[in-house]
């Protein structure tokens, strides 16, 4: 019986892929690479450029091997291989490293540059674009010693572990000790970049920032955070009377089994366009993780809560929007290039939340979700699993000390507390040993209440423990151009609610693929936006999301 409904669940996500494969021409069921030579290793008439591809051409295989092996570090290595797999990465970064930092580079670069301005001809778009992009890389790792990106890649790796055991045991000595040691290594490694931008009174903040989203500038993030700030907090007392108006969505009781949690949202990936011949989904005890390659996408989400669906659920459209952006860039004709590569963190995130924030969290999605679950599941009937029930029960606001758990309205105040933390950490205006007391002090403004303890407190985000530095604006910040993006793609594609009800994501995923993945980095983040938008980053269109959304 159980079985007859899954095959029959099945039917839904069949239809929309063939549409998709078909739509963005891609052979099946084997996706043969092209016989033609690709703009890798096209010639070119500047023989400094070409020099300068196979450098990157090398650096972007032993970025995928360091891919590979992050994923398996996460999911199925033997403990035993702890060490030695740090020892591993840790020297595929070094060396990476070193030939980024090689001053020869510097030399191409630059008569590649003086060929670009002497003969202009002789550059199409995608080629000058490649070359800006070197040029973005190459600053990035010049001047900064080799010693310190491998030791920074040995503490990401190792961070994971230390950030699981510290959270578990809520053991601050061990977290600040590890802390301590992960600040002052990133402020090292932002002196020593060569970015232009000492004038900046936060240069190291803005030079840890720009690893993450090249370009970015600290006053322009001010300025959207303040101004978003201010709008959330005239919007919230409306919001929270609207919402006491109404009763609270019933909770969930029993067991779903993590088995059928898995089919669920690797039948919801497919759904969405996530080709499983290029890649899977995971499970791990550590925190879930985006990334891959194009060719081999392992999303990774924690292991499922026993007593909910919903919280894996949101992980793996999360990382399914991340995962669909990865193998919809250029890989065939930019394989290893950088404007094959991502846009950074600010695209991704607004590609991961476009999927499951403003997505998958429409009404129309749970009136297509509600009687699947009821059949993956076997709970026919259950109240607490209708379309109503769960559409208010992800749309519910309150403020929460968890970042994890937060509704889409208050998130952005937990990123925004944040991101004032971590950038007085880098400057160093806040010492780690006062981070708990300034962690409470800001809760308690932001929330209205303090911890009980670190672990609720301090301790619950991996980022920091990752050297993720300068990373969580990007989640407000992609919240935003996700808003943005939806109501340009809502213009061309008007009839989304119904194809939602339906569960047809074809031409979702193709609009995307066509206006964002393939396009690489061929325009940066706010050109690219222009384009599609006609618009510069701007929170506007994301406040007109949650009136609609909360109050409408």
């Amino acid at each position: 019986m159980f079985q007859k409904l899954k095959n029959i669940t099945a039917s839904w996500i069949k239809k929309p892929q063939d549409k998709i494969e078909k739509a963005l021409n891609i052979p099946a069921p084997i996706r043969a690479e092209q016989s033609e030579p690709t703009k890798q290793y096209a010639d070119h008439p500047c023989p400094n450029y070409m020099g300068l591809k196979m450098v990157f051409r090398n650096v972007g295989r032993m970025s995928a091997i360091i891919e590979t092996m992050g994923r398996d570090f996460l999911t199925a290595m033997p403990q035993g291989a702890y060490v030695s797999r740090l020892g591993q990465i840790a020297f595929l970064y070094r060396r990476q490293h070193e030939d980024l930092a090689d001053p020869k580079l510097v030399d191409l670069l630059g008569l590649a540059q003086q060929h670009l301005q002497t003969c202009p001809e002789d550059w199409d778009e995608w080629d000058r674009a490649n070359l800006r992009e070197i040029e973005t890389s190459i600053r990035h790792h010049a001047g900064v010693p080799a010693d310190l990106i491998e030791k920074r890649a040995r503490l990401a790796y190792e961070g994971r572990h230390v950030h699981r055991d510290v959270l578990k045991n809520n053991d601050w000595d061990q977290a600040q000790t590890f802390l301590e040691g992960m600040i002052e290594l990133h402020q090292k490694i932002a002196d020593a970049k060569q970015l232009n931008d000492n004038d900046h009174p936060e240069s190291r903040y803005q030079a840890l920032l720009r690893e993450f989203m090249p370009g970015a500038r600290i006053d322009d993030i001010d300025q959207l955070f303040r101004g978003y700030k201010g709008e959330i907090e005239t919007l919230l007392p409306q919001i929270m009377a609207a919402q006491n108006t109404r009763s609270e969505p019933l909770g969930m009781s029993g067991v779903f089994s993590g088995k059928s949690q898995l089919w669920l949202n690797k039948a919801l990936l497919k759904l969405i366009g996530f080709d499983f011949e290029r890649g899977g989904l995971y499970e791990t005890g550590h925190n879930p993780v985006e990334g891959g390659t194009p060719d081999d996408t392992r999303l990774v989400i924690k292991t499922a809560k026993i007593g909910t669906f919903l919280d894996s659920m949101k992980s793996a459209l999360h990382e399914g929007g991340h995962g669909l952006y990865i193998q919809g860039l250029p890989r065939k004709q930019w394989r290893y290039q950088p404007v094959g590569q991502d846009l950074g963190a600010l695209v991704h995130e607004s590609q991961a939340l476009l999927i499951e924030m403003i997505l998958g969290r429409k009404r129309e999605f749970f009136e297509f979700l509600a009687p699947r679950t009821e059949g993956v599941f076997q709970r026919f009937g259950d109240p607490a699993i209708t379309a109503e029930n769960l559409w208010r029960t992800k749309n519910h606001v309150h403020k929460t000390l968890d970042r994890k758990s937060a509704d889409e309205v208050t998130y952005f105040l937990h990123i925004y507390m944040r991101t004032i933390l971590e950038r007085k950490l880098i400057s160093g205006e806040l010492a780690v040993k006062d981070l708990p007391d300034a962690w409470a002090q800001y809760s308690k403004e932001f929330f209205g209440k303090k911890p009980k303890n670190n672990a609720e407190g301090c301790l619950q985000d991996v980022h920091w423990f990752v050297g993720k530095f300068g990373y969580f604006p990007a989640y407000a910040l992609g919240h935003m151009m996700s808003a943005q993006i939806y109501e340009a793609m809502l213009r061309d594609i008007p009839q989304i609610p119904t194809m939602l009800r339906q569960g047809q994501f074809g031409d979702i995923h193709i609009w995307l693929n066509n206006k964002i993945y393939q396009k690489g980095r061929v325009q940066r983040p706010d050109d690219l936006l222009q384009t599609i938008t006609g618009e510069q980053l701007s929170y506007d269109a994301l406040v007109r999301h949650i009136k609609n959304r909360y109050l409408g």
